[in-house]
């Protein structure tokens, strides 16, 4: 899995998402089509990388109100950026439909047993959630380049992966992701998809 991530001038205001390319979340495990459809689109400035999640929903499941709260027990939507690409060491971006925000440092022996340091907080983070009248909601992300060892240029390439967890009217939980890890385990990092910066 390979997306394309633009370079843009200007602020996340400013981000013109309709001329960006879109991918769709499916199951995590099989990629098969998910539930409920979720679309994601990113770009990069000398300054940021910017994501944008577009979710269906017909149940939100959206309580907790504490940075760092265990949010991915409900509605959430992540996304995993390893700059240094070896599936070792990366931040988490955890946010809720309430606009509420988990992030971590996430150390990982390549098997999926992970090292959480959720004191970690991502300098300059900025995030905007919008709910629609169907029920829908769409989330923004505003993550400087100063939270990351590496920078990117055009032609550099990092590994990622994006999620989303819902919870269906009947308690049922859905587990979708760009790149489908095989298992409902996000943290299997030699599955994630990779970055590449454009321009």
């Amino acid at each position: 899995m390979r997306y394309n991530c633009k370079k843009v001038e200007g602020t996340i205001e400013s981000v013109q998402w309709t001329e960006l390319e879109a991918v769709s979340l499916v199951q995590v495990v099989d990629g098969e089509q998910a539930r409920l459809r979720t679309t994601v689109k990113a770009c990069w400035s000398q300054e940021a990388i910017m994501v944008r999640f577009d979710c269906e929903d017909d149940h939100v499941v959206s309580t907790m109100t504490e940075r760092d709260a265990p949010l991915y027990q409900e509605d959430v939507v992540e996304i995993f950026l390893d700059d240094t690409t070896q599936g070792l060491l990366y931040r988490e971006f955890v946010v809720s439909p309430n606009n509420v925000v988990y992030d971590a440092m996430i150390g990982n022996d390549g098997d999926g047993n992970i090292d959480v340091n959720k004191q970690w907080d991502a300098d300059g983070l900025r995030t905007t959630v919008v709910s629609g009248d169907d029920g829908a909601w769409a989330c923004e992300l505003y993550i400087p380049l100063s939270n990351f060892d590496y920078l990117p240029a055009v032609g550099a390439e990092w590994r990622c992966n994006m999620y989303r967890i819902d919870d269906d009217k009947q308690g049922n939980r859905h587990f979708w992701a760009w790149s489908p890890t095989g298992a409902i385990h996000f943290h299997l990092s030699k599955h994630f998809g990779t970055f590449v910066f454009v321009e």
